[in-house]
């Protein structure tokens, strides 16, 4: 770790990008929320796509760069506008996000904007039952399960899309506030797929009141490698 290149000075928490993961384990849980519904988990300018898709991922990242971690999180499919192309494109935005490690939480923030807490996080076997649950303060937040009975195909949606909020030391307004786009390699190995069945709650520190599911849509289990790159600020929030 070369010091100097993040906090703190003597002693950086983590590298700089890219990121490299091998042997990751990728469980999606796919949703189409309400058309209504939608918007509200998305920051503007980011817009729903033309299908309301959104999914709670839960993941085992072995990192090379920050080391194993477990990681989880709501996404939602969204549209936003690429000022280096000029045209509309489809992403995928964090709206949640939780790993078990520090060093996990510290760079996917100040790096990417990933929006990440700590939680305890499990993704395990029964058979061919996979379940993946995120605890924080005592509380089941969200759960997933689905039996794996079909083969999975991988569906690109896109690039990882974060808001990344730095407020102002006076405590006012924001030192950054921009939308972010990350665009990861993957490796796809091997993958499953099969109906899933969802559970969520709100806890003490983790609202989950705006998230809504109108028809559960597929689960989907991959083995597979991924690169995440440094990523491109694509605009500015509205906030």
């Amino acid at each position: 770790m070369t010091k100097g290149k993040s906090t703190p000075l003597l002693s950086p928490t983590y590298p700089r990008p890219p990121y490299h993961y091998e042997d990751a384990r990728l469980f999606l849980a796919l949703f189409n929320p309400p058309e209504d519904a939608i918007q509200d988990l998305l920051p503007a300018p980011l817009r729903p796509s033309q299908m309301p898709l959104a999914g709670f991922m839960f993941g085992e990242m072995p990192c090379k760069e920050t080391g194993t971690f477990m990681e989880s999180g709501l996404l939602v499919q969204c549209v936003f506008d690429n000022p280096a192309t000029k045209e509309e494109e489809v992403g995928v935005y964090f709206a949640l996000n939780y790993v078990n490690t520090d060093v996990a939480v510290t760079s996917g923030r100040e790096i990417w904007g990933y929006p990440r807490k700590l939680a305890d996080i499990s993704l395990s076997w029964r058979g061919d039952t996979l379940t993946g649950k995120v605890r924080r303060d005592k509380t089941t937040i969200y759960k997933a399960v689905c039996k794996m009975e079909d083969e999975g195909a991988w569906m690109d949606s896109g690039p990882n899309i974060n808001a990344k909020v730095i407020p102002s030391p006076s405590g006012e307004g924001y030192d950054t506030a921009v939308l972010t786009a990350a665009y990861l390699e993957y490796t796809i190995k091997n993958g499953r797929s099969g109906d899933v069945k969802f559970n969520f709650q709100s806890g003490p520190r983790d609202d989950l009141s705006l998230v809504k599911i109108e028809t559960p849509m597929i689960g989907q289990y991959f083995d597979c490698d991924m690169m995440v790159p440094p990523a491109k600020v694509v605009g500015d929030l509205k906030i």
